[in-house]
């Protein structure tokens, strides 16, 4: 007997990562950002460093720093967002026929089951009439012997 379809056999997949499986993927989509993420953490870190130490020029500079690679980071969610986002829409739209596809097979399957189930349901009813004429059949012969 084949598997019954079921409407939750479609689970996301991003939605079934762990959260590190998530980074790890986002991270490959757009590389960039964490590298001007890592970069802005840097540049704070060590304004604040040379801000313990009293170098007030340097930490002026870091700050900038800081600036600077924030913009390129944000230039870097934007322009990947754009990117990614075209190839999401191509992915949508082969995802979208992938799930028509399988709702198609889904549908499929459950008429497959319907017509089984129907047809059990037939073999029974002619069981039962079988058996209903077979005990007919001997109540007359019952009788006939009787009338004897």
């Amino acid at each position: 007997m084949s598997r019954v379809p079921s409407s939750f056999d479609d689970q996301n997949e991003y939605r079934q990562l762990d959260f590190i499986q998530k980074c790890v993927k986002n991270c490959k989509e757009q590389p960039l950002v964490p590298l001007g993420t890592l970069a802005t953490t840097v540049a704070v870190i060590l304004a604040a460093k040379s801000l313990r130490i009293g170098n007030r020029p340097g930490a002026q500079k870091w700050f900038r720093y800081r600036v600077a690679f924030q913009g390129f980071t944000i230039a870097a969610l934007v322009v990947g967002g754009l990117v990614y986002g075209r190839g999401t829409e191509q992915a949508r739209k082969t995802r979208e026929e992938e799930l028509r596809e399988k709702a198609k097979l889904r549908e499929k399957l459950w008429i497959e089951e319907l017509e089984r189930r129907d047809s059990e349901a037939k073999q029974r009813k002619e069981r039962a009439a079988i058996a209903r004429q077979k005990y007919l059949e001997a109540q007359e012969a019952e009788k006939s012997s009787e009338e004897k």
